[in-house]
């Protein structure tokens, strides 16, 4: 059966008869038809296990669609602007973790937030009206309807009263049981993305070019803010002048937009489809043909032979084709990693607490409050006493766990001199990239305090973990919560450090690949990176950006003028290997958001700080931070750090405890 699920043979099959459906009946009339005709359609997904059903609930619950049909059109008589936001939130549902309601959660863990709190999902709206429709059908037939299928319905009946196409909906979804915000935020498409962005992201959940073309479709109906894309009216390539616009942007349409939102505005509404935003018709089509298309991402689709053909084809087409054409993409959409069976739960309210997904490598809050309950404080008190008299010192013991981490895990090899298995080998510490590291003497200061405390107990591991949170602190930034319990590595490899820890150089399709491969996202890697806000930098890790970019004498056109000039008063030559310069000039000892500032304002000091902005998403998440406050910033850059201080992280009877971390 397995071989069958993932047949495109029969997904085609699927395509087809849902397009016969679509011709035989009115859209009014389809669900009713596709009964009478007495089929029994199963949409067969990536296993045997994983069957929808049309008409799951004949039999459990046989006026389910009737109660959501019908407080629909009570609920978008009263107001119809809701019906974007809902049609928005299956979209939003399915993107993250599948088709499973964990849209809806509203927490996870005590220390996770979940998928509602990211940057994306905070101006949804709709989520107490799900409450109330779930409501009467536990009241109807208890714990038996998912979250998921109700989010399914109401997506399809919004559709279908904004003049719509109905389609009969597979059913059968289970409920997920884990929300995370930092996936919402690497895995729902952004107003910033490109087509290469985009075509990627849906052919990650099984869905082409034509699905991209379509569902985007559904921006016909709703609402956006005007800081989803005022960069495109404003400040499109981050100059800073008021009159850079997007060129792909009609100029009719660009004085249109202007008159409707301020540069700095985050609360006016904008029409997605100008005057046609309350009904489901073909119009967004026609507009992003004659580029109006308000976000960057609608703009994009003119960007592909592939997406372009399908915007004009629909934009000259009948609206029953485009009906058809919607009804099909949002079925394959409504696909994408369903949980059924055993899977998930049936959840009786829709924001209830959910279990975490796994319990990662045996790390704990408070895991020495037995065996060394002074520990956290000691190496606080530590940290307190001596940043103040150096405060150049906090960034370094930042960066060592970042160096750590990045090799072997957060297992301390970057302290190591020596490595037991090859005495002969150069360790971490030897690598180019960790000749300019500082601190070592500041840990062993920590650890020798541990080890009087209670001796053989400590990790160095723990060690390092705790002194960078603390120092973070130290500089103005946020506390977090750091689970302990690691143990220490025995291996240490110069070679290895190389070529696992980014280079100031990366691009951004290997800083990426980089931070995948230790199972962070883009969202981690634009948060971490923003541990740049503190420190300095050599000039040899920057000086080919002025001096040799290309290799033939030239300067890297992504930096800004001005600050090249200043950098090149500061290091007077390529080869200066001596002179340092602060990463985040004027705050570099202030834990902030300036160095997002300065990225947007293309005076990033690294290769790989400019890397960041030339992928839609990354920079569409900066612009984010930037104009949010610093505590959110704050709050996302703490799970991201708890994140990484998991990575192949030893614990149990895994490495040892060293008495002497470098040893």
């Amino acid at each position: 059966m397995n071989h069958l699920s993932n047949s495109p043979r029969i997904r085609s099959k699927v395509s087809r008869l849902l397009f016969l459906l679509c011709k035989m009946a009115s859209r009014a009339v389809l669900f009713n038809s596709f009964l009478s005709l007495g089929f029994s359609l199963f949409v067969l997904l990536g296993s045997a296990d994983a069957q929808l059903q049309v008409g799951y609930y004949a039999k459990t619950c046989p006026n389910a669609e009737t109660i959501i049909k019908e407080e629909i059109t009570r609920a978008m008589q009263a107001a119809p602007s809701l019906g974007g936001p809902l049609l928005r939130i299956f979209f939003h549902d399915c993107f993250v973790r599948g088709c499973d309601a964990s849209i809806l959660l509203n927490l996870t863990s005590k220390s996770s937030p979940a998928e509602k709190d990211a940057p994306p999902n905070q101006f949804l709206r709709g989520f107490g009206f799900i409450d109330r429709i779930k409501e009467k059908l536990e009241k109807a037939c208890p714990s038996t309807v998912s979250c998921a299928d109700v989010i399914a319905l109401i997506a399809r009946d919004v559709v279908h009263f904004d003049k719509g196409p109905y389609w009969a909906v597979p059913t059968g979804r289970r409920d997920g049981r884990v929300s995370i915000m930092n996936e919402a935020l690497a895995m729902l498409p952004a107003f910033g993305a490109n087509i290469t962005t985009l075509k990627s992201q849906f052919a990650s959940n099984g869905l082409n070019a034509k699905d991209l073309v379509v569902l985007s479709g559904g921006h016909t109906i709703g609402n956006a803010h005007c800081f989803t894309f005022n960069n495109r009216i404003y400040n499109f390539t981050g100059r800073g002048d008021t009159f850079d616009t997007d060129p792909t942007l009609d100029s009719d349409y660009v004085a249109n937009l202007r008159s409707k939102c301020a540069p700095t505005d985050n609360d006016t509404l904008v029409e997605m489809d100008p005057g046609g935003f309350k009904s489901f018709d073909t119009s967004y089509f026609k507009l992003v043909a004659k580029r109006r298309g308000l976000f960057q991402s609608d703009a994009a689709l003119l960007d592909d032979p592939e997406t372009k053909a399908h915007v004009f084809r629909l934009a000259n087409a009948s609206p029953d084709v485009f009906f058809r054409d919607f009804a099909v993409s949002m079925v394959n959409m409504g696909n994408v990693g369903v949980l059924t069976g055993s899977q998930g739960e049936v959840r009786k309210h829709l924001a209830g607490l959910a279990t975490l997904g796994c319990v990662q490598a045996q790390l704990k809050l408070g895991f020495y409050d037995q065996s060394c309950p002074n520990a956290e404080k000691i190496v606080l008190d530590y940290v307190k006493k001596h940043i103040p008299n150096a405060p150049s010192l906090a960034a370094p013991l930042l960066r060592m766990h970042f160096h750590d981490c990045f090799v072997r895990g957060c297992d301390a090899s970057v302290l190591l001199n020596v490595t037991r298995t090859d005495n002969s080998s150069q360790t971490e510490k030897t690598a180019t990239p960790n000749l300019t590291l500082r601190g070592f003497g500041f840990i062993d200061g920590v650890k020798a305090l541990l080890e009087k405390e209670c001796p053989g107990v400590v990790s160095c591991a723990d060690v390092i973990s705790l002194a960078a949170r603390d120092a973070v602190v130290a500089t103005g930034g946020p506390s977090w919560n750091v689970p302990t319990g690691r143990r220490d590595g025995v291996v240490s490899n110069a070679t290895e450090a190389l070529n696992d820890v980014p280079a100031p150089t990366s691009d951004f399709a290997n800083l990426t690949t980089s931070f995948a491969n230790k199972g962070l996202n883009l969202t981690d890697l634009v948060l971490l990176s923003g541990a740049h806000t503190i420190g300095i930098g050599h000039c040899s890790s920057f000086s080919s950006r002025l001096y040799n970019f290309t290799g033939r004498g030239d300067q890297d056109p992504a930096l800004d003028n001005f600050y090249a000039v200043k950098l090149k008063k500061k290091c007077p030559s390529l080869n200066d290997n001596v002179t340092v310069v602060e990463m985040d000039p004027g705050s570099f000892r202030t834990f902030d958001l300036s160095y997002y500032k300065l990225l947007l304002k293309r005076r990033g000091l690294f290769q790989s700080d400019a890397a960041l902005t030339t992928n839609a998403a990354a920079k569409a998440y900066i612009t984010g931070l930037v104009n949010g406050p610093p505590e959110e910033f704050f709050k996302q850059f703490v799970l991201a750090m708890e994140k990484m201080g998991r990575v192949q992280v030893k614990t149990g009877s895994e490495g040892e405890i060293r008495k002497n971390c470098a040893l």
